[in-house]
């Protein structure tokens, strides 16, 4: 793989990542939102998304160490980075799904106008 692929293949694994969050976030935020009795329970969201992003690594392959390698040009010289592994995937899926909470929240900070259309009155 070339570096630019792994470049790309890095780009691919942020858009899951932000697409892990929030569908976590609509799927089970929602019900622990709904029923009351779940509130106290909803610091599990985080675990979920977790479980989601090793999963997706898994179906998809994404190991992050393999990749930097790659990059780094450390494939063709050290025989552990010429393949992916799955402890790299378990690895890169933990990342997706705990990073996919930041990455959400820096996203939504700086890409989402909050308040468009609203006006305010105390000017």
């Amino acid at each position: 793989m070339s570096p630019e692929i792994a470049v790309v293949v890095v780009i691919v694994m942020i858009a899951i990542a932000y697409l892990i969050e929030t569908l976590v976030e609509a799927v089970f935020g929602i019900v622990f939102d709904k029923f009351p009795k779940l509130t106290p329970w909803k610091w599990l969201l985080m675990y979920i998304a977790i479980a989601v992003g090793i999963l997706a690594t898994l179906i998809y392959r994404f190991d992050v160490i393999y990749l930097l390698a790659t990059y780094l040009g450390l494939d063709k010289t050290i025989p552990i980075f010429q393949n992916v592994t799955v402890i790299g995937m378990i690895i890169t899926g933990v990342a997706i799904g705990k990073g996919s909470n930041y990455l959400h929240d820096f996203l939504k900070r700086f890409f989402v106008k909050s308040g468009a259309g609203s006006t305010d009155s105390t000017t």
